[in-house]
């Protein structure tokens, strides 16, 4: 069985902080295996999305939340989408040598997803027939991607990866992420579904946490 942890919020947060309260189970990554997912597609007709549901051998969890390794502050982008400050996407950095083990674990979840589309896209497109094109006419876009580093300013010590979270974290903690400060942050996320976004079908990756260690 998977160890898990399950943590409070404000064992964390100071006093003033303004984020919201809430209980979430991690499963650490050396207990992580891609089993413990599943994928339902039984309400794609009403929410046009592949719902993610996790599981350990005994359980079902709904909010099954992830933990990434230390993040240098330099390997953190933030992007305001549409200039609005209440849509802000975090990009991460991910160097192979540093977080293999992580970057196996994404890059599992994601052949994870593509077999499970493929195996049952017949029958996924017998659900959303009425609604879309050929479930075969959309690209998956995979949660960890390959980053090309020859034209940036990284040091070419290895490859190199990236990831995007959409935040819901305080607005504080972005102030405090936009600094560039000497520090490393571990943040969590989860993974809720797969939804449809014109030809692609793009994973929603949640960011609820951020700790700077």
């Amino acid at each position: 069985m998977a160890t898990v942890e399950i943590q409070n919020e404000n064992q964390f947060v100071k006093k003033n902080d303004t984020s919201a309260e809430y209980k979430y189970i991690c499963i650490k990554k050396d207990h992580f295996d891609v089993n413990m997912i599943n994928l339902n597609y039984s309400n794609i007709k009403n929410s046009n999305y592949i719902e993610i549901i996790y599981k350990t051998p005994t359980i079902i969890l709904d909010g099954l939340f992830i933990k990434t390794p230390k993040i240098s502050s330099n390997a953190i982008t933030i992007f305001y989408k549409e200039h609005n400050i209440n849509n802000i996407t975090i990009k991460l950095l991910l160097n192979q040598k540093e977080h293999a083990q992580f970057i196996q674990i994404l890059r599992s979840i994601d052949e994870h997803i593509s077999a499970y589309i493929n195996k049952y896209s017949m029958e996924i497109d017998n659900e959303i027939n009425n609604n879309f094109k050929s479930l075969s006419m959309f690209k998956y876009d995979q949660i960890i991607k390959y980053y090309n580093n020859k034209h940036s300013n990284i040091n070419n010590d290895g490859e190199y990866y990236q990831i995007y979270l959409k935040s819901y974290l305080d607005k504080n903690i972005i102030l405090d992420l936009e600094k560039k400060q000497n520090k490393n942050y571990i943040f969590t996320f989860n993974i809720s579904n797969i939804y449809f976004s014109g030809n692609i079908l793009l994973p929603l990756i949640k960011c609820n946490r951020c700790e700077s260690v």
